[in-house]
């Protein structure tokens, strides 16, 4: 046994020392040839399925590349509502939703909004801001992925009239301050998607945000003249031209350095940076000054970020594009952030929570016990079935989204709203 032992190890010695330089170089070009047009195939392919969804959209909506204006002024809103929906689903789901909290973190650099907003304690106050932003989150949410004419996106909108109608009636929110919470919806999204996401959007999809923001700005009983500059518009894509040019003029005239201000804005980061360690809280802050623009950040009176902060975030937004456009498949499920309404209760669940807590998430076995409930656990957060009384596990009806204080109210009011909106059969083209 020890003479074989012997012998086997002599041979693999002797093989050992036949591996020339010349040998290795071989092998490590075979190795090459293959991961070479494998690396490169897989670039392809992506830059491949990118942008397909892109051009599958188009035509399944009948807007084809080079269809021109005139195709265009027939968008419809219930197209225009599938083209948001599938944007928000597949397209930029991250930044997309960014986009909107940020739009909305954007409408309290507006004196007018923030007082309002600290009058009623329902962004300042600790318990009262949590469910604040989840039900706007929600009441977004259900019309923007529902159809303009279901059931559930007219009466989100119909609550969310009722909640407006008190501030209206008593003139504490204004018909402009009303217009440029709207405008935040139409520029924000786009802005944020040229800048940060992989691809910017097309004239279809911003077509659309005019068509569809301009219609929910209807069914609100927002009035344009006088504010805008014109009164008639050919399409979705001059609507939003219109409003964007007014939201600017609007921001130099009433966004100003403002203690009002600064105190929703100083409430809202850290809500932005809940889920943070301490130690990156404070280059997250700086994070948020940057995305949010410099007119925003002084009427917050927060202070200027600093090199390093906007380098790296930049850098990382940079690298984040490169690998989405050339290195990373599209996605292959979409991101669903509502469920299904409960057919013997009529209670509707979010199947993603929007803020920290998890308000109206049905506390299923993967929901509380799955990793993620864990590691929430774990860092001392919420996951569903906790509080039931605070945080609703049993989900939603239309007359629990809104303060506390005005829960169960309104329902003859909302049901008045839901009739004049189906008469006005809000699926065709507003223009």
């Amino acid at each position: 046994m020890e003479n074989i032992s012997t012998t086997a190890l002599s041979e693999l010695l002797a093989a050992a020392t036949k591996l020339g330089p010349a040998t290795l170089l071989s092998s490590m070009s075979s190795w090459k040839s293959y991961v070479a047009p494998a690396a490169l195939g897989y670039v392809l392919l992506c830059r491949t399925l990118r942008y397909r969804g892109e051009k599958k959209l188009r035509r399944d909506m009948g807007f084809p590349e080079g269809c021109g204006r005139e195709a265009l002024s027939h968008m419809t809103n219930d197209q225009a509502q599938q083209i948001i929906k599938y944007l928000a689903a597949w397209e930029f789901p991250l930044f997309h939703y960014l986009s909107l909290q940020f739009g909305l973190f954007k409408t309290y650099g507006v004196e007018s909004i923030s007082r309002l907003l600290l009058a009623t304690r329902n962004l300042t106050d600790p318990v009262k801001s949590l469910k604040r932003y989840e039900d706007t989150a929600a009441l977004i949410g259900e019309f923007m992925i529902n159809p303009p004419n279901s059931e559930r996106t007219l009466h989100a909108i119909a609550r969310m009239n009722f909640l407006h109608s008190k501030y209206r009636q008593e003139g504490t929110i204004t018909n402009a301050d009303l217009l440029y919470t709207l405008s935040v919806f139409v520029t924000e999204p786009q802005r944020f998607v040229r800048l940060y996401e992989w691809r910017a959007m097309n004239d279809m999809e911003r077509c659309a945000y005019g068509v569809f923001w301009k219609s929910i700005g209807d069914a609100m009983g927002i009035e344009y003249k006088g504010l805008l500059a014109h009164d008639t518009w050919r399409d979705g894509l001059e609507w939003a031209d219109d409003i964007t040019a007014w939201a600017k003029r609007y921001e130099a005239d009433a966004m100003k350095p403002s203690v009002v201000s600064n105190k929703p804005a100083r409430a809202l980061i850290p809500i932005i940076t809940y889920w943070l360690p301490w130690f990156a809280k404070p280059f997250v802050e700086e994070a948020v000054c940057l995305l949010i623009g410099d007119r925003v950040r002084e009427a917050f009176m927060l202070p200027e970020p600093g090199i390093v902060a906007g380098a790296t975030v930049y850098l990382t937004l940079v690298l984040r594009r490169f690998c989405l456009r050339y290195l990373a498949l599209p996605r292959f499920f979409e991101l669903k952030r509502l469920g299904e309404a409960d057919p013997q209760t009529g209670r509707m669940h979010t199947a993603i929570q929007y803020g920290n807590f998890p308000y109206y998430i049905k506390p299923t076995l993967w929901n509380r016990w799955g990793p993620t409930a864990w590691a929430i656990w774990l860092y001392g957060g919420k996951v569903p079935g906790d509080n039931p009384e605070e945080y609703m596990p049993q989900g939603y009806l239309w007359t629990d989204i809104g303060p506390r204080n005005r829960m169960g109210l309104g329902v003859e009011e909302m049901e008045v709203d839901v009739k004049r909106l189906k008469a006005r059969s809000r699926g065709g083209c507003p223009f």
